[in-house]
């Protein structure tokens, strides 16, 4: 059984896993984690396509209730030595035991040390170690992360396989050339989550992004391995932004296979249909604090006209039974999404929000379908 420890959108984590995988929910261990059976994908793998996945390991044993000394020789039964300092961590997502996680390391360490092995217990303040002090004290390689599952009636031990490359998230979040706090602003975890939720195979799909600002979808359907991507924006300096941000990517990681267009939405033509738009459309103009309900309300009404407008357009460059994964806008508390026909939604929407951010995000999943569906 593997776990998932997911990141701080716990419920668009879920889907998006689902989605990839295909697998079936065991249970939720915790808000924080998932518990899946059946899948053969190696964690690595899992690890490197899930945007929404702080962690990803196996369940290496459980026992009833909690108890130290088990507990203890549990884990130190999957630490081994090797040429060097052992060097391994605790965690738990579990407030209930947080106060257990100390001693059970210390208990751990002792039964090494009587073994002749030189250790090192790597803590922090937090009871579940992030993924930088897992990554920058190479625990998986020298030792492992465990950690303390309460499910139930028993507890599961899991040992974590791989951790969240932040590095490079933050290096395309925040290291790309070409970034614009007024276009392209979609983080690029939940580009990549909006990608896996159309539930396509990258490598034999094609993709647009008809709002794509500084290219954050656009570079991501790159690195998934999209077989062909097509963005475009009305703003010439947005195509510009793309340009640059793809040729920068292409550098690192090989050629651009996106083709863009400078047009309107409303009017763009494709030379063959797409298997999938995902995009952030433009989420209205900028709002300061302190608007009106009046003034939130003509916000909202100008967005749903221009939506349905668009929306209705695009669905004739998509391909029957084509996906459609779009970040609408949370306004004043208020989601604008528009009424589309022709389409039929996969889920309930997901809100996303991240923080210091004034506007929220609701992420929908639709499918195109005939008329008379």
């Amino acid at each position: 059984m593997k776990f998932f420890v997911l990141g701080a959108h716990p419920e668009l984590s879920r889907t998006e896993i689902e989605t990839v995988t295909g697998a079936k929910l065991v249970s939720l261990a915790h808000p924080e984690i998932m518990l899946l059976d059946g899948i053969t994908t190696p964690s690595t793998e899992l690890q490197e396509r899930l945007a929404g996945v702080i962690k990803v390991g196996t369940i290496v044993g459980s026992l009833k209730g909690f108890d130290k000394q088990k507990t203890a020789d549990l884990i130190r039964s999957y630490i081994v030595a090797y040429d060097g300092k052992v060097q391994f961590g605790i965690s738990t997502y579990d407030k209930r035991i947080a106060k257990q996680i100390q001693p059970l390391g210390l208990e751990v360490k002792k039964r090494l040390k009587a073994d002749g092995v030189s250790c090192r217990l790597v803590t922090s303040r937090e009871t579940a170690l992030s993924s930088v002090v897992v990554q920058k004290n190479h625990l998986l390689e020298k030792g492992g992360e465990f950690i303390v599952i309460p499910n139930g009636h028993e507890t599961l031990i899991g040992k974590t396989e791989t951790v969240q490359n932040f590095e490079a998230w933050s290096n395309r979040d925040f290291g790309r050339p070409a970034r614009n706090a007024k276009s392209g602003m979609l983080p690029p975890k939940l580009a990549r989550i909006m990608l896996n939720l159309t539930g396509l195979e990258p490598t034999k799909s094609s993709v647009l992004d008809p709002f794509c600002g500084s290219g954050t979808v656009l570079m991501e359907a790159q690195l998934l391995g999209f077989k062909k991507i097509y963005g475009s924006d009305l703003s010439k300096q947005a195509i510009q932004d793309s340009k640059k941000n793809l040729a920068w990517l292409a550098r690192g990681n090989g050629v651009s296979l996106t083709e863009l267009k400078h047009g309107d939405a409303t009017t763009l033509k494709l030379v063959q249909l797409v298997d999938a738009i995902v995009t952030e459309p433009y989420l209205g103009r900028p709002q300061k604090g302190g608007e009106t309900a009046q003034q939130l309300e003509t916000i909202r009404y100008e967005l749903l006209e221009l939506y349905e407008k668009t929306f209705s357009h695009l669905l004739t460059l998509l391909k029957p039974n084509g996906m459609l994964v779009v970040s609408f806008p949370v306004i004043g508390e208020i989601p604008v999404v528009p009424k589309i026909k022709k389409v039929r939604e996969l889920n309930t929407p997901i809100f996303y929000k991240r923080e210091g951010q004034r506007i929220g995000r609701q992420i929908v999943r639709w499918q195109k379908v005939k008329a008379d569906t």
